[in-house]
C-alpha cells in the first residue's frame, strides 16, 4: 500500500517556479509604475511652481530671480507669500533646475526643468540648465522650455 498524502518533488518544483515567475512580472510591474508615480509627481510639482511664479509676475510685473531656496515669500516689502515651500524632485530631494530671462533689464521670463525617470514619456526631451541634461521643462508663455 502506497502513501498518497502530500506533494511529490517535481510538483513542489513546478509550483515554485511558477510563483517565480509570477513574482518576477509583478517586480518589473510595480518598479514602472513607481517610476510612472514620481514622474507624475515631478510634472505636478513643476506646475505648483509655474502657478505661483504667474501670480508673482502678476502682482509684481517681473518672475523672481531665484527660487531654489526654500519658499517664494518675498521679504521685503511685499506681505504675499506665493508658495510656503518650494517641492523638490520625489527621489533625490534635490532642487529643480530654474532660469530666469532677463528682457530690457527685468526678469520677464523662466525656464524650469525636472529629470524624469521614464524614457517613453510623451514629455521626454532634453533640455541644457546649468551645465546638466534635464528631460522635462516648463516655461514662462513668452518662451519655450
Amino acid at each position: 500500500m502506497r502513501n498518497t498524502r502530500g506533494f511529490t518533488l517535481i510538483e513542489l518544483l513546478i509550483v515554485v517556479a511558477v510563483v517565480g515567475i509570477l513574482a518576477v512580472g509583478g517586480i518589473g510591474t510595480f518598479t514602472s509604475s513607481m517610476k510612472s508615480s514620481r514622474d507624475g509627481k515631478r510634472k505636478a510639482n513643476l506646475g505648483t511652481i509655474q502657478k505661483a511664479l504667474e501670480v508673482y509676475y502678476y502682482d509684481n510685473g517681473i518672475y523672481p530671480a531665484n527660487i531654489l531656496i526654500g519658499t517664494l515669500c518675498p521679504t521685503v516689502g511685499l506681505s504675499t507669500c506665493y508658495l510656503t515651500s518650494i517641492p523638490t524632485d520625489p527621489s533625490t530631494g534635490s532642487a529643480y533646475c530654474y532660469i530666469q530671462g532677463v528682457v530690457s533689464g527685468a526678469n520677464q521670463s523662466y525656464q524650469m526643468y525636472a529629470k524624469l525617470e521614464r524614457t517613453d514619456d510623451i514629455n521626454y526631451g532634453s533640455y541644457t540648465c546649468s551645465a546638466a541634461t534635464w528631460t522635462y521643462g516648463v516655461s514662462s508663455s513668452n518662451t519655450t522650455p
